[in-house]
């Protein structure tokens, strides 16, 4: 952890992490990449090839490091790690070319570090959450989030739903209930440390119909079948401590924990994120 107070920063790096990863799996010599995922590769489509089962030991260990890198200073490689783990059992070697591949990436970005403050240090609590529905093949939806303070993730999370929604709303308004008892954690944080927070914190989502049941869920009839419990998301939206608010898909920053992004957009959220270079500019020297 590095303390900027010239510029009111504070940033988190695994530089030292990673240049021990590229050391331990001998990728030492990979040359960088500016995307953690290449997009032109179907990772489910299965090539009807002998599956590599003597190296799935080897394959684990990676997706291992890979996730503490993940859960720790570089979100960005999230939804690719999480990708790839679905295929730790059997690996193909287009799997072992995609999970080099992130290796690749993070040796380009090694000097990035999770950044705080600056031009956006006030502590604001600002959540963007989406689901995937019925994305697996037991229907169950896929949903993540990502809370920012002080212009730099928090808190993000990738998980699939206990229950299986019946349309894209329910899923939506179901995470974002989840969504919301992660900010109001935040904000018994933030009160017990007297930190000033605004009356109401924003969750941001590209979905109207969650929008619409969380303010007036009597009105719906489709979503009577929906836990009661499950309300309690619109209970605090009357109360004004949160409030659910529409953003587009293309702003709305959880993006990056969905899907393969284009180089530029993947770059854009990441920085959004708080994911920069340690220097702070905004350049990409290291990345071909």
């Amino acid at each position: 952890m590095t303390h900027n107070a010239t510029n009111h920063t504070i940033t988190l790096s695994q530089t030292h992490y990673i240049d021990k990863l590229l050391k331990k799996f001998n990728l030492e010599n990979l040359n960088p990449v500016a995307m953690p995922l290449d997009l032109n590769i179907d990772l489910n489509q299965d090539d009807d090839i002998t599956h590599d089962t003597q190296g799935s030991g080897i394959y684990a260990t990676m997706i291992g490091s890979l996730m503490y890198a993940a859960l720790g200073m570089h979100p960005d490689i999230a939804y690719t790690t999480n990708r790839l783990a679905q295929f730790m059992s059997q690996p193909q070697p287009k799997h072992w070319t995609a999970i080099k591949r992130i290796f690749c990436y993070l040796k380009g970005t090694r000097n990035y570090a999770l950044t705080y403050g600056g031009t956006k240090s006030n502590t604001d609590i600002n959540t963007y959450c989406d689901a995937d529905w019925a994305s697996h093949t037991d229907r169950k939806s896929v949903s993540r989030y990502v809370v920012t303070i002080a212009g730099g993730a928090v808190a993000w999370s990738l998980k699939k739903q206990n229950t299986v929604a019946l349309s894209t709303a329910e899923a939506e308004y179901i995470f974002a209930t989840h969504t919301a008892k992660q900010v109001l954690w935040h904000r018994s944080l933030f009160n017990e440390l007297e930190i000033p927070q605004p009356k109401t914190s924003t969750i941001f989502t590209d979905n109207q119909a969650a929008i619409s049941i969380s303010h007036n869920p009597e009105f719906h009839a489709q979503t009577k079948h929906i836990d009661i419990t499950l309300h309690f998301l619109h209970d605090h939206i009357e109360k004004g401590n949160l409030d659910l608010i529409y953003i587009s898909t293309h702003n709305n920053l959880v993006d990056l924990f969905m899907k393969g992004l284009p180089p530029i957009v993947h770059q854009d959220l990441t920085y959004e994120i708080g994911v920069i270079p340690a220097s702070g500019n905004c350049g990409n020297p290291d990345l071909a």
